[in-house]
């Protein structure tokens, strides 16, 4: 760093309150300096006008003094300074002065006329005396310097407000660092203010996001805890002997291995959503949204038939422009949701169609329905509609729609749904900018 540099550094103001005063006070030297050459260029302006005037006045007085007689040019010269009153009246003949009026002051402007050996100068007096510049200079250095004592000390208490409540603010984000997410800062009608709003913004979904997280982690462990009970009662029935026949040991076998591939599928999902979470790149080609949908239903075309549901899926071809492994898993979730919430006789339908550049995928059901209350929770993790928490062979883990949302976000689009107690489902993919005639979108991330 040069030296002119580090100067400079040392020099900069290290407080709201000297960068105020600093900004205030330069402005008023700006405005002092602009008003002053306003006032020089007027002046200026204005004394050139009066010596154009005193030129004219001058040839007027010499046209007179060269028609008097010489010795009546005393007294012409005289009138004209006596009508003149601010004007200093100078005559010379051949060079010689032969009458000069005297009035006090210096001279501002001048005004001259000449005919041969006749001259005639006048000389407008200052109206402001040497003293009196002196005094107005006086005067506007210490109105400036006034003015500048006034800004230091106002800046200083609008400095002193700012740092009481930044200091606030500090302590609030103390607070919720220390984990009091409950804790909010006073918000008051100044810019700090609308920080402070801000603040209480994060610290609620700080709040809401650390009970959400309390909550997913307790239905982990009630979900984990369940199986586990079950593995460990039918172990400890073959450990001692409780389960004594060969049907009893075949049922306990068969339960710890039911519970175990609940295990399994639990945790498989969340490892699925924790990855998903991390925003894994999405490939993006040409697929048939049409036959990706038809293979869906043939994965679950065993478990439709165990359950007595009709499977049918989409006719035809369907051209879109996305990640075909993403597709086929948000397919598999909401089908085989659809099929655990259809009594027998029921219906799954897969549609796949294209709306301009968009690709839609829709999965509906003739199934029991979703009541409305549950309906803004749907996709919440491990939300399950049946409060009792307790499920039957078909009952998932409660994370397949989360990780149908998280993908179709992924993949640029979004999933809604609809449902009517009784008559069924509807969930509905939106896929935008997937069809093949629109450029797709390059690692796309969607609001919901």
């Amino acid at each position: 760093m040069t030296p002119a540099r580090g100067l400079l550094a040392r020099l900069r103001p290290r407080s709201f309150r000297a960068w105020t005063a600093l900004g205030i006070i330069a402005s008023l030297a700006v405005i002092f300096v602009a008003q002053s050459v306003l006032s020089q260029l007027l002046e200026d302006r204005a004394k050139q006008e009066v010596e154009r005037t005193l030129d004219r006045q001058a040839a007027a007085v010499l046209a007179q003094v060269t028609a008097a007689t010489p010795p009546d040019r005393d007294s012409v010269a005289r009138r004209a300074a006596n009508m003149l009153t601010d004007t200093r009246v100078k005559v010379k003949d051949g060079g010689v002065t032969v009458y000069w009026s005297q009035p006090s002051g210096a001279t501002y402007a001048m005004g001259a006329a000449r005919d041969g050996e006749l001259e005639v100068t006048l000389e407008r007096v200052d109206p402001i005396s040497a003293v009196d510049r002196r005094v107005i200079f006086t005067v506007s250095a210490i109105g400036f310097g006034v003015a500048a004592l006034v800004v230091w000390l106002v800046s200083g208490g609008l400095a002193l407000r700012l740092r009481g409540r930044l200091n606030e603010l500090s302590a609030s984000a103390d607070r919720v660092a220390e984990g009091h997410l409950d804790h909010r800062a006073r918000v008051t009608d100044d810019e700090v203010g609308r920080l402070a709003e801000t603040f209480n913004h994060m610290a609620a979904r700080l709040e809401h996001d650390e009970a959400r997280q309390r909550d997913f982690l307790a239905d982990v462990a009630h979900e984990l805890r369940t199986p586990v009970t079950a593995i460990e009662g039918f172990a400890c029935a073959l450990q001692d002997g409780t389960a004594r026949s060969d049907d009893d040991r075949r049922e306990a076998a068969g339960f710890i291995r039911d519970e175990a591939a609940r295990m399994r599928t639990l945790v498989r999902e969340l490892q699925e959503l924790t990855w998903l979470d991390l925003d894994p790149p999405v490939r993006s080609e040409p697929v048939d949204l049409a036959e990706l949908s038809r293979e869906a239903l043939a994965r679950q075309r065993a478990a439709a038939r165990r359950r007595g549901v009709e499977l049918v899926g989409p006719e035809g071809t369907v051209r879109a422009f996305t990640d075909p492994a993403h597709v086929g898993t948000i397919l598999g979730n909401l089908v085989s949701n659809a099929i655990a919430a259809t009594p027998e006789g029921g219906r799954v339908e897969i549609r796949a169609t294209g709306e301009g550049g968009d690709a839609v995928l829709t999965v509906t059901d003739t199934g029991v329905g979703i009541s409305p209350e549950h309906l803004p929770y749907l996709f919440d993790r491990l939300f399950r509609v049946d409060a009792s928490r307790v499920r039957g062979d078909d009952g998932g883990s409660g994370l397949g729609l989360s990780i149908v949302k998280r993908l179709a976000m992924l993949l640029g689009g979004r999933v809604t749904v609809q449902s009517q107690v009784g008559e069924g489902t509807t969930f509905t993919v939106w896929l935008l900018g997937a069809r093949e005639d629109v450029q797709p979108p390059v690692a796309a991330q969607a609001a919901e």
